[in-house]
């Protein structure tokens, strides 16, 4: 993998390690585990990506997985009966 390209997945998945982590403060109890397993695909995929070595040919799919995680994660936010979502958090 090209260093540019290894340094911009490191930095996408920075910015979804972040927002998961967002997301968990607000998460219903019943979603919370979804939103940890999807944390944890995301710190493999950091560790991985740090070796120089290593082969990111599952990343593509990896980060799919990883993205309908945070989609169905955003769904059940936007919908939890009796959830309101804080203010400022979602630009309109």
């Amino acid at each position: 993998m090209a260093n540019d390209s290894r340094t911009n997945c490191l930095a996408r998945l920075r910015e979804m390690d972040a927002a998961l982590a967002r997301m968990e403060l607000e998460l219903p109890d019943d979603v919370r585990s979804v939103g940890a397993d999807a944390r944890r695909h995301v710190a493999v995929w950091l560790d991985r990506l740090s070796d120089v070595a290593a082969d990111p040919t599952q990343l593509p799919e990896a980060l799919r997985e990883i993205s309908g995680l945070m989609d169905a994660l955003t769904v059940r936010l936007l919908f939890a009966p009796g959830h309101r979502p804080r203010r400022g958090g979602l630009a309109s």
